[in-house]
């Protein structure tokens, strides 16, 4: 029965040991980059619901990052919590407005694009100097 025993208590401790790194992964790596979305980095974009230009980057901006196995995380520069979000990636809220994409790797981060002059209807414009932009962050 001891064996038994023994048995059961190490498979509960190294449940909870298991389960303790996954929530601190998990957390920890969203803030920190030191979680697993942090092995590959994280794409960062900054928008706004008002913004027709951030609206045509966004799907784009997914998109890449879907093809490149990079998570992503956008963060509405008039939420009350995109400052807080922001310094999570070690950015601060655009002064330029957005739409604006950044790498973010083990707390370094690459301006990708900023899409100040962004004119509308210039999406492919804007993949093109993502795509760029990141290929060179990755070499």
């Amino acid at each position: 029965m001891r064996k038994a025993e023994a048995i059961m208590n190490l498979s509960k401790k190294l449940t909870l040991s298991l389960g303790v790194a996954l929530i601190l992964g998990l957390t920890v790596g969203r803030g920190v980059m030191m979680g697993w979305a942090a092995t590959r980095g994280n794409i960062v974009l900054f928008n706004a619901n008002w913004c027709a230009s951030c609206r045509e980057v966004d799907p784009i901006v997914r998109d890449i990052a879907s093809q490149n196995g990079l998570s992503i995380t956008a963060i509405d520069v008039d939420a009350p919590t995109a400052p807080k979000e922001a310094r999570n990636y070690g950015l601060s809220i655009p002064n330029d407005g957005p739409p604006q994409v950044y790498y973010v790797e083990h707390g370094r981060s690459t301006l990708l694009y900023n899409g100040k002059d962004y004119k509308f209807g210039y999406g492919e414009a804007a993949r093109t100097t993502i795509l760029q932009s990141l290929q060179k962050v990755l070499q």
